[in-house]
């Protein structure tokens, strides 16, 4: 049996020194020499043994182990009769074994050395591939991670600089943007956070808590105290292959740092408040009187949608619902409705002449050529191109609501602001006949207090022609050039003269249409002997209308915001022409407009919430939407239309047709074995009002690598 151990007995084993670097040659074949090599390797043996002198005679000292002493004795001198011949000595095992570590030392240190001077040490030392959003722009390790910029030899030059994965997590934000607070919990300014923790804690359920958690709670506590900092690499981790996705997070890690911690949506998870309804509808649309009531009326019941995917269509993501075209949805009942059909009065009265008292205003107060028969009120809209005049404007609000039929005689100042206004209003029709669109322009924004966009003044000038202007004035003011010339030019007023109305012409054998039956699509017009300029509404849509309502929604820089109060209240009336306010609402936040379309997906709002409705249409019963949105039980006609009344324009006072969505309609699909029902299918983790920031990354791909064509083109610095 072998025995690897050394026996020490000296009749065994004499020479084993395995703390030396050398061994006798012959050491392998057990005839190894007792003295062995020196310290450099060489042989030392000269002789089997050293003769002992006792007395006059030489003793042969050779060991038992080596055959004991010899037959012929040592020689007369004293000297071994057994001379041994010279060996090659060899190393030891432990002499190898410190040969090969060093060797290993070496090359490791050398190949170290290697990598810190190449210019590709860092992918050398990468730990591992990127994910595939990061490797395709060509990334960097100095992108992401603070020191590293070029050969790692030149990281010894940072070495005393603070380097931290907090630091890092500034370097992600050269490409990522996460609101304003992006190293705190969801995004969330502390204070937000919270009043959000506040309200978990008071809506506790009975769900069992997680084994997991709840060790983890024990063991670690809170794994991030109230505004801590939260690092980028916290929850998502790089280096983990191509294929790797870096916002795929585990439901323990989502919880960890909840106080309302359980097992899935069907078990612990808190029922839905509210949801989806955050605010009252942008388009004014009462479901339930329209399919309990509308739907079924004789005339519209061929008409009407037989699905609520026939008004209601997904975005491009799939995600929100978002309403049709107005012609394919709303247009074949409200259509001509909008256009004016049937209606009193189809059109707004735009420009008008007042009726003066002109007894009283003579002399000093004479206001020129006026025709005897006009009668009609000072528009609105009018007010505010008046208003763009100073000295106009002053008397309006000198008069008030004077009776201008019937002025004073004895107050001058009353007196005074009315001949004011007169000249005003000729002075208006007569620069909008000699400067057109562009006057009518100029006096838009003067009345508004502000400049307006190229879009806005295209449609609130609505095409005005000279001769719809031409034909509503002229035979109200026949010299109306020469009696503003000498009014601007030499202050003189020309004397009041009532100018009668022209003939009406006699009616020939064919009957002609009304005025503003004529524009039945829209446009200017005027009436016989009115005096009056209207606009009748184009159809759904009508720049004119958005346009004037746009402007006038509010009255913040007015010079004479009753003015364009009056202008908004006229337009925005529930039976105004055009019937702008029966669908599209008014609200007061975040700032004061007029809701022209339903909600749109914003792609700069991020919420907790998200739902896929294209994933779900495929899947629903029979009852199709009505499934998760069911109509209320009772009536809420009267409630829902509350919420629109004119002047209400509190966005978070409603009432909406459809239940609250019940959270056990989703658990009978999402819970476990059957579809997944982990955090990240419904709920973002950023959240917040940014926008996406183009990267700030330079591509390190050669032009030709990604085109053979390209090979010639120089790359950029």
């Amino acid at each position: 049996m072998n025995r690897w151990l050394q026996e020490f007995s000296f009749k065994k084993s004499f020479y084993e020194r395995p703390n030396q670097k050398w061994i006798c040659g012959r050491a392998c074949t057990g005839q190894g020499c007792l003295a062995g090599p020196d310290a450099r390797g060489q042989c030392t043996a000269t002789a089997e043994c050293r003769p002992l002198r006792k007395g006059d005679r030489w003793h042969c000292t050779r060991p038992a182990a080596m055959g004991g002493p010899c037959a012929t004795g040592p020689a007369p001198d004293g000297a071994c009769a057994c001379p041994i011949p010279k060996c090659n000595p060899v190393r030891s095992l432990r002499s190898w074994r410190g040969l090969t570590v060093l060797l290993v030392l070496g090359t490791c240190l050398a190949g170290l050395l290697f990598v810190a001077g190449s210019p590709r040490g860092t992918q050398m030392l990468s730990p591992g591939k990127l994910s595939f959003a990061h490797a395709s722009v060509g990334s960097q390790c100095s992108d992401c991670h603070v020191g590293v910029a070029g050969r790692p030899a030149d990281w010894l030059a940072t070495v005393s600089q603070t380097a931290s994965v907090r630091s890092d997590s500034h370097l992600c934000l050269h490409c990522h943007n996460v609101g304003k607070a992006p190293f705190q919990p969801h995004s969330l300014p502390p204070e937000q956070l919270a009043r959000s923790t506040a309200a978990a804690q008071t809506n506790r359920t009975a769900g069992a808590r997680p084994a997991g958690l709840q060790l983890a709670g024990l063991i670690a506590g809170s794994p991030h105290p109230n505004g801590t900092d939260i690092a980028c690499a916290t929850c998502h981790q790089e280096h983990l292959g191509t294929s790797h996705d870096l916002r795929q997070l585990s439901n323990q890690q989502c919880q960890s740092c909840h106080v309302r911690q359980f097992a899935g949506l069907a078990e612990g998870h808190p029922q839905f408040v509210a949801y989806p309804f955050e605010r009252r509808n942008r388009i004014i649309f009462d479901h339930q009187s329209h399919i309990q009531k509308h739907f079924l009326d004789s005339p519209q019941a061929g008409l009407a949608p037989h699905t609520c995917v026939d008004c209601h269509q997904t975005d491009l993501k799939g995600d929100a619902m978002q309403l049709k075209p107005f012609a394919q949805i709303c247009g074949t009942c409200h259509g001509e409705q909008v256009k004016g059909k049937g209606a009193v009065q189809a059109g707004f009265a735009f420009l008008s002449l007042p009726h003066f008292d002109d007894r009283v205003l003579r002399g000093a107060y004479a206001i020129g050529e006026w025709p005897e028969d006009a009668d009609q009120p000072i528009t609105p809209f009018m007010r505010v191109l008046l208003s763009a005049d100073p000295v106009t404007r002053a008397a309006l609000a000198t008069l008030g609501k004077t009776d201008l039929t019937s002025l004073p005689k004895n107050d001058t100042n009353l007196l005074a602001a009315a001949s004011r206004l007169a000249w005003g209003i000729k002075g208006l029709i007569y620069d909008l006949g000699r400067l057109g669109q562009d006057e009518l322009s100029r006096r838009i924004e003067g009345g508004l207090g502000h400049a307006i966009t190229d879009h806005q003044r295209e449609g609130s000038v609505a095409f005005l022609n000279a001769e719809a202007l031409h034909t509503a004035f002229q035979p109200a003011f026949p010299h109306l050039q020469t009696e503003i010339l000498a009014y601007r030019q030499r202050q003189i007023i020309a004397k009041t003269e009532l100018v009668p109305s022209p003939d009406a012409p006699k009616p020939g054998p064919d009957k002609s249409a009304a005025p503003e039956n004529w524009v039945s699509n829209g446009g200017w017009y005027t009436t016989d002997g009115s005096f009056t300029l209207f606009y009748r509404p184009r159809g759904h849509a009508d720049r004119f209308l958005s346009s004037w309502m746009d402007l006038t929604v509010t009255d913040e820089q007015a010079p004479n915001p009753a003015a364009v109060q009056a202008v908004f209240s006229l337009l925005a009336a529930p039976k105004a022409a055009g019937y702008c306010a029966k669908c599209h609402s008014v609200d007061d936040q975040p700032a004061r407009l007029v809701n022209w379309l339903g909600a749109r997906p914003d792609g700069m709002i991020h919420k907790f919430n998200r739902f896929s409705h294209s994933a779900h249409l495929s899947l629903i019963n029979n009852q199709g939407c009505f499934t998760c949105h069911p109509l209320k039980v009772n009536n809420a006609t009267a409630a829902y239309g509350d919420a629109f009344l004119p002047g209400q324009h509190d966005i978070s006072v409603y009432a909406g047709n459809f239940q609250v969505i019940d959270k056990a309609t989703c658990a009978q699909c999402h819970r476990p074995a059957m579809v997944r029902d982990d955090c990240l299918l419904c709920h973002n983790y950023h959240v917040g009002t940014f926008r996406a920031v183009m990267p700030n990354v330079k591509m390190h791909t050669p032009a030709s690598a990604v085109h053979p064509g390209l090979s010639s083109i120089p790359e950029s610095d």
